[in-house]
């Protein structure tokens, strides 16, 4: 964790290997941009391991959807926006 508090970025201890799914795609801390103190509720609360899998693949359904569609140009923000709204 010091290393990582030492390049700059805010380190968050999430637990034992044992729990490590509750940071996987579909759950509410997966590429959401949480600051440190909304990880914890995220991580302990909200993450919910028979719904990850159904999120993870509907957040990927809309992203493909939107990044294959010429129409369109999302910002780089767009796939953070996305899983907090199917995951949060």
């Amino acid at each position: 964790m010091a290393l990582v508090e030492d390049i700059g970025l805010d380190a968050f201890d999430a637990g034992t290997l044992a729990d490590s799914w509750r940071q996987q795609p579909g759950t509410p801390c997966y590429c959401t941009d949480l600051t440190r103190e909304q990880m914890a509720a995220a991580l302990l609360a909200s993450a919910d391991a028979s719904r990850s899998p159904k999120r993870r693949d509907l957040a990927v359904a809309v992203l493909q959807e939107r990044l294959g569609d010429a129409t369109t140009n999302p910002d780089a923000d767009f796939g953070v926006r996305v899983n907090r709204v199917i995951c949060m």
